[in-house]
């Protein structure tokens, strides 16, 4: 399982390194150059208006279809034909509720256009979900590896085209060129899929209704994780009234966190069912978890380091408008980057387990934390507030999952993994603050030094060698 997981997490970062920076940084931010914060900022609200909703839409089964097929591999043809039942079902449930829910936000006859557009994006990047799961929960490792970026890599085809070739982007084309790449992506995934098991569809109301109660659970971890990580652009674009402008800003550095966070999360998509199989065959999973903790202890210190310090550099190089406001909103959310991918970790391993009622508890908890604090920070701070408040929300919910996971599998910490973790971040976020406050040259070879000591510090000291086990 350690040699999986290590040779796997190594393509997988490699593709996505390669392609999603690209994504983000090449069309993604210059869609919002081309567009306006404004627009972009008008966007951004309904993105996250409709992620709100999405636990229609998924309801858990992609989490639970990885636990139960890790553990059973010869149940996929009959769990198959049911679960994409109950898709079908669940997306005309999405697609009514947020137009209601758009209805009761009042929002303008002209948003619902785009609000469709971004409906059908979010479905058709559900079913490329769920279909990718099932290539890792039956062991298909490599073939979900290169599937993991295949979307982005569509997408910079088709918006890349419209924004650097023709030179005739808007918001609602941006929108369109999403919807496109990843209805192709979920045609693709059926293709390859369909040679290892059979596609029906089944609308057997009583199977469909089981496994939607033994979805729930995780259905409600996606849904508390929503609401305290995607509150904050919608919030924004309501609390305040000045043309979505600080949702616009707020969404320049959400943007390169979220996709700073793919890190995290490809880590998942490997640990979950990973986790599951351990744990069904009752084996120790001690090595495995301070495996992923250690490596992305290193990316995530490196990355929220250097943030931190090249804030402004980093703004200034990709936003035409950005001002001291996105330097600081940025650097405050890549600090609370480091607890997010933590969280991936310790989080996989408890949802692994299926015991998700004390879980749930931290993010409820983690919703008030954040929902407080940007009712009492937004309207005098603005795009920061909202900053400060997810940093502190990510914080609160790390820890409460190092102490849940600590508790429930008996992970053996001790003085010199917690001795190691601190080295690494003081020495990145001091070895940073040197670079870039006495070192007189390009910002850019400067972060190049930074990663190439930092890396070699990891290496030196046992964090980037996949075989950490502080037992």
């Amino acid at each position: 399982m350690q040699k999986e997981f290590r040779n796997n997490i190594i393509l997988l970062l490699v593709i996505n390194f390669v392609i999603k920076p690209f994504y983000v940084l090449g069309i993604d931010a210059q869609v919002q150059n081309a567009v306006g914060e404004s627009e972009y900022g008008m966007y951004f609200a309904l993105f996250n208006f409709c992620f709100l909703f999405q636990i229609i839409l998924d309801f858990g089964i992609q989490n639970y279809n990885s636990q139960y097929i890790s553990s059973n591999r010869d149940e996929i043809s009959l769990m198959l034909p049911i679960v994409l039942g109950a898709k079908i079902i669940l997306i005309i449930l999405f697609a009514l509720m947020v137009s209601i829910g758009a209805l009761l936000m009042s929002y303008p006859l002209e948003y619902f256009i785009l609000l469709g557009l971004i409906v059908m994006v979010m479905v058709f990047q559900s079913l490329f979900i769920y279909l990718r799961s099932n290539f890792s929960a039956l062991g298909f490792f490599r073939m979900e590896t290169w599937f993991s970026a295949f979307d982005k890599f569509l997408m910079i085809l088709v918006i890349g085209y419209l924004l650097y070739v023709s030179k005739n982007i808007s918001i609602t084309l941006f929108a369109a060129g999403q919807l496109f790449a990843l209805v192709i992506s979920v045609i693709v995934a059926v293709f390859f899929l369909r040679k290892k098991v059979v596609f029906k569809i089944s609308f057997n109301l009583g199977k469909i209704k089981t496994l939607l109660t033994k979805s729930f659970p995780f259905a409600i971890v996606f849904l508390l994780m929503t609401l305290y990580t995607r509150m904050d652009g919608v919030m924004l674009e309501y609390i305040l009234d000045d043309n979505a402008r600080a949702a616009g800003v707020y969404a320049a550095g959400f943007r390169l966190l979220d996709a700073a966070n793919m890190i995290g999360y490809l880590f998942a998509l490997l640990l979950l069912p990973m986790f599951a199989n351990l744990i069904g065959e009752k084996k120790d999973v001690n090595t495995l978890t301070f495996s992923a903790a250690s490596l992305l202890i290193t990316i995530a210190s490196l990355i929220s380091a250097i943030c931190w310090f090249y804030s402004s550099e980093i703004m200034n190089l990709i936003y035409i408008q950005a001002d001291n406001t996105y330097s600081e909103v940025f650097g405050v959310l890549m600090l609370s980057f480091w607890a997010m991918a933590l969280s991936y970790v310790f989080g996989s391993l408890i949802t692994a387990s299926g015991k998700l009622r004390i879980f749930n508890m931290i993010f409820v908890v983690g919703i008030i934390i954040n929902w407080t604090l940007n009712l009492m920070l937004i309207p005098e701070k603005g795009a920061y507030g909202a900053a400060v408040a997810t940093l502190v929300t990510q914080f609160f919910v790390f820890l409460s999952q190092l102490i849940l996971a600590r508790k429930m599998f008996d992970l053996h910490f001790n003085f010199t993994f917690f001795s190691k973790s601190l080295t690494i971040v003081g020495t990145y976020f001091a070895l940073s603050y040197l670079m870039h406050q006495y070192l007189a040259m390009n910002w850019f070879l400067e972060i190049i030094i930074i990663t190439i000591i930092s890396l070699a510090i990891s290496f030196f000291m046992g964090f980037l060698r996949l075989s950490l086990n502080p037992a």
